[in-house]
């Protein structure tokens, strides 16, 4: 383990010592709880981003998009209807 030094707000300081008394953690084992749960929700953000991103693609491939060039498409369409 790596011993870390912070600086926290006095008003947060006080209100994480309100409640770590209640549960009779110290300090750093509060902290870590506090980083790990921090930590884990952007990782499932990132796998939830993940998720979408294969979600939507197979539901391209699934429509019959798959194969076709987009952007050209788009050029195309919008040259047609002079949106540029």
């Amino acid at each position: 383990m790596l011993r870390t030094q912070i600086y926290l707000p006095e008003d947060l300081k006080r209100e994480i010592d309100l409640v770590r008394r209640r549960t009779g953690e110290s300090l750093s084992d509060y902290l870590r709880k506090a980083a790990e749960k921090a930590v884990e929700a952007e990782r499932r953000k990132r796998v939830d981003l993940k998720k979408l991103a294969k979600e939507f693609t197979s539901g391209v491939k699934k429509s019959g998009w798959e194969g076709i060039d987009v952007l050209k498409w788009q050029r195309e369409i919008r040259k047609d209807r002079k949106i540029l």
